[in-house]
């Protein structure tokens, strides 16, 4: 209705006031086409995803082989990370702050600021094969959680990959414009979740994966943010706990906290690929093939 008043008013003013009535109409139909794209071509999953559930199963599922090695490989690149990211800024302070010491700063790595560098660069990419990865281990029936095949290591992660970081590109600065306001931030952040399980386990592209994601998690979106409000209470509880430790050292707490994330992450995951699954199968079952709608516009 409001698109056909702008319209008409567009049609039947002149002058300056017919230009801004068509301006106004141009904006109007940017922002309805943008809302579109991501949402034609399926109908919404109705299903209300039960939460407790969701997170029981989830845990469960962090709570094998394939959640052990997936922790083990997220708190090692966490650490490195952490270690290169500090050596970077222990050179940057030592040059304004010569008393600094590395000790004072936290856990470094012996390299110089180059290495460490490319360090954190490699380990941020390899946390991305880590993520890819972990939706399709952990997107398997309980029973099969116990083996690690590596054909789920290794099939297209490359293309994957690289969808997953043309996401991250496009996702990042969106997230971020909204965070100001808190509430658009988080309403993008819970709507595109679902896309890295898109690109790894039924290797979508990255704009047809949050296309998808959207409508996954479309009529759920209120319970996807209460999952992740949970995991946020949890994380920043145990973030209080770790900073006692660094009160006694440094370093002692940015491993206990790293560690500590790390666990809190890989369940997190585990949650998040159960609420997957569950309103993946509800579409499947409605008709609407996640897999065939997700590769059908993959301009990226």
């Amino acid at each position: 209705m409001l698109c056909k008043d702008i319209k008409k008013t567009a049609r039947t003013v002149s002058g300056p006031e017919n230009t801004n009535a068509h301006k106004r109409y141009r904006e109007f139909h940017a922002r309805k086409s943008w809302l579109l794209y991501f949402t034609a071509g399926s109908q919404p999953v109705c299903m209300t995803l039960p939460l407790g559930q969701t997170v029981s199963n989830g845990v469960q599922r962090t709570l094998s082989t394939t959640g052990l090695v997936i922790f083990v490989l997220t708190a090692a690149s966490q650490l490195l990370l952490v270690g290169a990211t500090n050596t970077i800024v222990a050179s940057i302070i030592t040059d304004l702050l010569p008393e600094a010491t590395s000790t004072e700063i936290g856990i470094t790595v012996p390299v110089s600021v180059p290495v460490a560098t490319a360090i954190a660069v490699s380990v941020t990419l390899f946390g991305t094969v880590v993520f890819l990865v972990s939706t399709r281990l952990l997107t398997r029936e309980q029973h099969e959680l116990s083996t690690l095949p590596r054909s789920l290591c290794t099939r297209r992660i490359g293309r994957a990959t690289l969808s997953g970081v043309g996401m991250s590109l496009i996702l990042t600065p969106l997230i971020l414009l909204g965070m100001p306001l808190i509430i658009p931030g988080i309403f993008f952040a819970v709507s595109f979740q679902f896309g890295v399980f898109l690109i790894g386990v039924e290797d979508a592209r990255a704009i047809g994966a949050l296309r998808q994601s959207w409508r996954l998690a479309s009529g759920n979106r209120w319970r996807l943010v209460a999952i992740l409000v949970a995991f946020t209470i949890v994380a920043m509880a145990l973030g209080m706990g770790t900073s006692l430790v660094s009160g006694i050292s440094p370093a002692a707490g940015q491993v206990v906290s790293v560690i500590a994330m790390a666990a809190i992450i890989v369940m997190l995951y585990g949650v998040l690929a159960e609420a997957y699954l569950s309103l993946r199968d509800e579409s499947t079952n409605r008709g609407g093939s996640t897999n065939n709608s997700s590769t059908a516009v993959d301009p990226l």
